[in-house]
């Protein structure tokens, strides 16, 4: 019976616990599939509800501007956990700015409430947009585009010239694809991004008729950038008499330095689907008899640019774009001297901040400051990638006093208004007091009075008498009087000992390095690729890889006597295998055996390069 009630009460207290953190424990967000369309096209609303259980229904507000024609809902519950999403497909009812205002959602005695979306819906510049809304119904009704398709004049519509960047060239590409079943377009935001700012880029997949099997994507090869995924989703867009389904994959991408940048085609592997009057098991079979296809995008050239010079302030540290805030906060405010106070600045903001550089703290007299240790991590939300970087350091005081921490500055290029901003930080006060502790590692108790003002504290001189030894005239002791003979001694023993040193490392390397190769020849992922990779990059050059951006670890690899070539390929193959990782799961084992591969023959390289400089 006890063990019983013991087993209740641990099963019991994390609830209990985690009910007192939060009695509701429940979040609801809303999002939309894209915040510019045409009068042509759906709108996907996504209300995710995470942490409650049992039957409930949203409440939307009202919608003016659009017109709800689908919904569903879904949950999912994992470990007593309950994630309900409902999805909302409208079509807008006439051009402007629209607002989706805050959906709420009562439960638990509670009302939950997500933050209004702002969109943007553009009229279509073309000769059919005065019958779009009649013919709208029966194009999402239509069994065969390709037939509506067939019907459409020659003339190839236009996106609207307001229209936002990414959107606009999305539009017109998939236009100049129309009468085809299948094919893949991919557009940025922006073409001639400054470094370090970031931009977006969109992959869409449209079709028109079914098609079977797992259609593998490949995600596009980059050069001079940094890729991230912030979502996928899926959605129509009507192109003349059209209706287009599409997939879309969209990322983060990031200049790297200044200069010339390559998107690579993406490409998607599908099998066509065929007829769609034959039955399911005639299509089934017609499937396999079928080879796959391939729709790729085509690449896409940028140019990198580099920040003004002009008025760049000492606190820039690369971070482009605008939005940024910065706090600063030590753990403790009293202290005794001697003690560590450990100090937290926290950078958050728009894009990727890995690749900036690392904060410069300021220089307090009194405080003892140790080496900054940095982190970053970066997350998509709403369709945009947010960021932040954290600097942490020890500072000890010295004496006892009252320390002002100075305001730490943070300086950025806004590339819209065109000019450096800077944000601060409050400045923060130490109060240290002298300290308590005694131990000296003498005892000052034990002295004598000398007289005369004086005072014995101890002895540390030991005299000692030794008799003179007699001459000892052997050979070894002849042999030793020549000073020469014992330097050359001294000098061939330290010679010694140097190359036993110098084998001794080399033997530990040459295991390290086989260890390495063995890890890339059973890579089972591209993490394991990257560490194997890192950790040769610091045993043969002694360069750390963790929390650097690429363009210092180029850098510290040309220090070391790296060839500008070897570290080109590195730079290439390093951002290869970041782009890796979101990789769809059915790619990445075929693409982790490609990457461990252009490892090994790196490392091959670069062995060669180092023993050539031994040599």
């Amino acid at each position: 019976m006890r063990k019983l009630l013991f087993l209740l009460l641990c099963l019991t207290l994390p609830l209990a616990g985690q009910a007192a953190l939060d009695p509701n424990g429940i979040t609801m967000t809303a999002s939309v599939n894209k915040t510019a369309l045409t009068l042509d096209d759906e709108l996907t609303l996504t209300v995710t509800v995470d942490g409650a259980a049992g039957d409930f229904v949203p409440q939307l507000p009202s919608m003016p501007a659009f017109n709800v024609y689908a919904r569903s809902a879904s949950k999912q519950i994992h470990n007593m956990h309950a994630t309900s999403t409902f999805e909302y497909v409208m079509m807008p009812r006439f051009p402007g700015a629209a607002t989706i205002g805050p959906i709420t959602l009562h439960y638990g005695n509670k009302e939950y409430r997500t933050e209004p979306i702002q969109v943007t819906v553009y009229r279509t510049q073309n000769a059919q947009t005065n019958t779009a809304s009649a013919t709208r119904s029966t194009s999402q009704t239509a069994t065969t585009p390709a037939a509506a398709r067939n019907t459409q004049t020659a003339q190839v519509p236009q996106a609207p010239a307001n229209m936002p960047t990414l959107e606009r060239n999305l539009y017109n590409l998939a236009a100049q694809q129309v009468g085809k079943d299948y094919f893949m377009v991919a557009a940025v935001s922006n073409s001639a991004p400054y470094a370090n700012q970031t931009f977006t880029l969109a992959v869409r997949f449209y079709y028109d008729k079914p098609f079977s099997g797992s259609a593998p994507y490949t995600a596009p090869g980059i050069t001079n950038l940094f890729l991230e995924e912030i979502g996928r989703t899926d959605g129509n867009q009507k192109i003349g008499n059209v209706n287009y389904p599409y997939i879309e994959i969209r990322y983060a991408a990031t200049g790297v330095t200044a200069g010339k940048a390559e998107i690579g085609p993406a490409s998607i592997e599908y099998v066509p689907g065929g007829r769609l009057d034959l039955s399911i098991f005639d299509r089934m079979f017609a499937a396999l008899g079928q080879e796959p296809e391939i729709a790729k995008s085509k690449p896409i050239a940028l140019t990198i640019r580099p920040v003004p010079s002009e008025n760049k302030p000492k606190s820039f540290y690369g971070a482009v774009g605008s939005g940024y805030t910065l706090t600063a906060d030590i753990d403790r405010t009293d202290v005794e001297a001697g003690e560590a106070v450990n100090l937290t600045v926290k950078v958050t903001g728009p894009g990727n901040l890995k690749s900036t550089s690392d904060l410069v703290l300021p220089n307090v007299p009194g405080l003892k400051t140790y080496d900054t240790v940095s982190s970053s991590n970066a997350a998509a939300a709403n369709g945009t990638l947010k960021s932040y970087k954290i600097f942490k350091t020890v500072l000890v005081p010295t004496a006892s006093g009252d320390y002002t921490i100075p305001a730490i500055s943070w300086s950025y290029y806004d590339p819209a208004a065109k000019e450096y901003r800077t944000v601060r930080s409050n400045p923060l006060t130490l109060h240290v007091a002298p300290t308590s502790k005694t131990e000296t590692g003498f005892d000052f108790s034990a002295h004598a009075d000398l007289g005369s003002g004086f005072t014995q504290l101890g002895k540390d001189i030991h005299y000692v008498k030794a008799d003179l030894a007699p001459a000892n005239t052997d050979w070894l002791t002849q042999l030793a009087e020549l000073s020469w003979v014992n330097y050359v001694a001294l000098a061939i023993l330290l010679f010694a000992f140097i190359l036993a040193l110098r084998d001794k490392q080399t033997v530990a390397e040459k295991k390290a390095l086989a260890r390495i190769r063995a890890r890339l020849k059973h890579a089972a992922n591209e993490e394991a690729v990257s560490d194997a990779l890192a950790e040769y990059i610091l045993i043969q050059y002694q360069v750390h890889t963790a929390s650097l951006p690429l363009r210092d670890i180029t850098a510290a690899l040309q220090a070391h006597g790296c060839p500008a070539l070897l570290v080109q390929q590195f730079s290439e193959l390093w951002q290869k295998l970041d782009a890796a990782r979101f990789a769809p799961a059915q790619l990445r084992s075929q693409n982790t055996q490609e990457l461990a591969g252009q490892a090994q023959e790196l490392i091959t390289k670069m062995d060669k390069a180092s023993q050539g400089g031994r040599a």
